[in-house]
């Protein structure tokens, strides 16, 4: 469930996307998620503020996809040359977080060799 706001800035030269991200198991708002250009050499993007509200101004008019990313959390990759209406409601982003075993590290006890052994 993604969706953005999308308005024609000028002659429709350029782009501005605006968004919510919320985490979608609790409801809560994310700060400081990764909003960029999927595969853009100008590293444009932003983070969203403690409401979780990101905006990306003046994007160029071959923009078509954004990238979504947070530790811990699925990377969203969406289009949006879908988007091309000038007026929509601000939606929401829903991110989920990535399967516990995912982020799970694993300890590996190993016995101590004795001096003696590790000559051998």
């Amino acid at each position: 469930m993604v969706s953005f706001l999308i308005s024609s800035v000028g002659n429709g030269q350029a782009k501005n996307v605006y968004g919510k991200v919320i985490d979608k198991h609790t409801q809560k708002p994310l700060y400081g998620v990764n909003i960029c250009l999927k595969d853009n050499p100008q590293g444009i993007g932003t983070i969203t503020n403690k409401n979780g509200e990101f905006r990306l101004w003046n994007l160029p008019s071959d923009t078509s996809t954004i990238l979504i990313s947070y530790d811990g959390y699925k990377n969203y990759i969406t289009d949006i040359g879908e988007f091309n209406k000038s007026q929509q409601d601000l939606t929401v982003v829903y991110l989920e977080k990535k399967s516990d075993h995912a982020n799970k590290t694993s300890i590996l006890k190993l016995p101590l060799l004795s001096r003696k052994e590790k000559d051998q």
